[in-house]
C-alpha cells in the first residue's frame, strides 16, 4: 500500500492528466492496478533516498508527498511511453531533491538515525581496539 501519496492526491493534483494516464480502456475506468503500481515505485523511490531517517516515518512531510505525486504521475506516463519532456524535467527534480534530502543539504525535521560524527577531515574514524594477543601471562614460560 501506498504511503506517500494517495490516488486521491492524484485525482487533486490533475484529474484529467490520471485519467488519461491511467484509464482502463476496456472498462473506461481508471485502473487502480496501474494507479497503485505507480504510487508503490513512488515509495520505494523515496525511501531509498530516505536511508537517514527512521523509517517508516511517522507523519508525511507535504514535501515528500509532492515528490511522491510527482515521481507516480512520471511511471504511470512511463508505461504508456507518454512521458513528455515536462514530466521528465519535474521527475529528474523530484530525484536532485531526493539526493539532497539523502545526503542532508535539505532537511526534512524527522528524526535521524544515530550515525558516526565526521571529523574535521569530513570523513568518519572508526577505531576498535581487540584483546591484547601476548601478555605475561600468555607468554610465560617462553622467555
Amino acid at each position: 500500500m501506498a504511503f506517500f501519496a494517495t490516488k486521491q492526491d492524484l485525482i487533486d493534483r490533475d484529474e484529467s492528466m490520471l485519467w488519461n494516464f491511467a484509464i482502463d480502456r476496456t472498462t473506461g475506468e481508471l485502473n487502480d492496478t496501474y494507479i497503485n503500481q505507480a504510487l508503490e515505485q513512488a515509495d520505494d523511490e523515496i525511501n531509498s533516498f530516505l536511508t537517514r531517517y527512521v523509517l517508516p516515518l511517522a507523519v508525511v512531510p507535504s514535501m515528500l508527498n509532492k515528490l511522491a505525486i510527482t515521481i507516480a504521475f512520471y511511471w504511470l506516463a512511463d508505461r504508456d511511453q507518454q512521458a513528455t519532456n515536462l514530466l521528465e524535467d519535474r521527475y529528474k527534480n523530484a530525484l536532485t531533491t531526493l539526493r539532497e534530502i539523502g545526503s542532508g543539504k535539505r532537511d526534512l525535521g524527522l528524526p535521524v538515525t544515530d550515525k558516526p560524527t565526521e571529523t574535521s577531515l569530513g570523513k568518519v574514524e572508526l577505531v576498535q581496539s581487540n584483546e591484547r594477543t601476548f601478555t605475561r601471562d600468555s607468554l610465560r614460560g617462553v622467555l
